[in-house]
């Protein structure tokens, strides 16, 4: 193999090969993913604190007063979507309404924050709801184990991008070092 200038590679009989890159290009590109990798896997895990922090869920989770309630109904709620080609659909799905009695004995009417389609709880079934004691509006169904679900995977993803792009790090480095050995 011969290489010239940009990292082509020409075999013995002439023909450019393409996908043979210089050593010292391939390092590059593994510096250049592993720094954009590591980037990128920080940003979901900091951005996903901050997420977390925003919308309270490490208060809910840890820091939390507790209340059981009452589902008293199931919201319908339309979504509407549009393909490519311009034709819409709509989705139906079901937020639950819960009423429970705060720290103090006042009723609070929470709406849950997500739909689902079919509805996850039956009206008058009974659930637990993690609430802020100074902003009893501020509330959270209990949904046990799948509380951490999104973390978690977002956590996982994040664990992972930055894993490969410290491995492309180290490879580079390494490489670099034997050559120059």
């Amino acid at each position: 193999m011969r290489y010239f200038p940009g990292g082509i590679a020409f075999s013995k009989e002439g023909a450019p090969d393409y996908m043979s890159f210089q050593p010292v290009t391939t390092n590059g590109i593994n510096r250049a993913i592993g720094v954009v990798g590591l980037a990128v896997g920080l940003a979901i895990v900091f951005g996903g604190g901050y997420w977390i922090h925003r919308i309270h869920l490490d208060e809910f989770l840890f820091k939390r007063a507790v209340a059981e309630g009452q589902v008293i109904e199931n919201r319908q709620e339309r979504w509407y979507s549009r393909d490519s080609s311009g034709s819409s659909s709509s989705y139906i799905s079901y937020r639950a309404i819960v009423r429970f009695a705060d720290g103090w004995g006042q009723m609070v009417t929470h709406a849950d924050m997500i739909a689902f389609s079919p509805p996850s709880f039956g009206v008058g079934q009974r659930v637990t709801v993690f609430y802020d004691p100074r902003e009893p509006q501020h509330a959270m169904i209990d949904r046990g184990p799948k509380n951490f679900l999104v973390p978690g995977v977002c956590l996982v993803f994040a664990g992972l991008v930055i894993l490969g792009s410290l491995q492309r790090l180290w490879r580079a480095k390494r490489d670099s070092s034997l050559r120059s050995e």
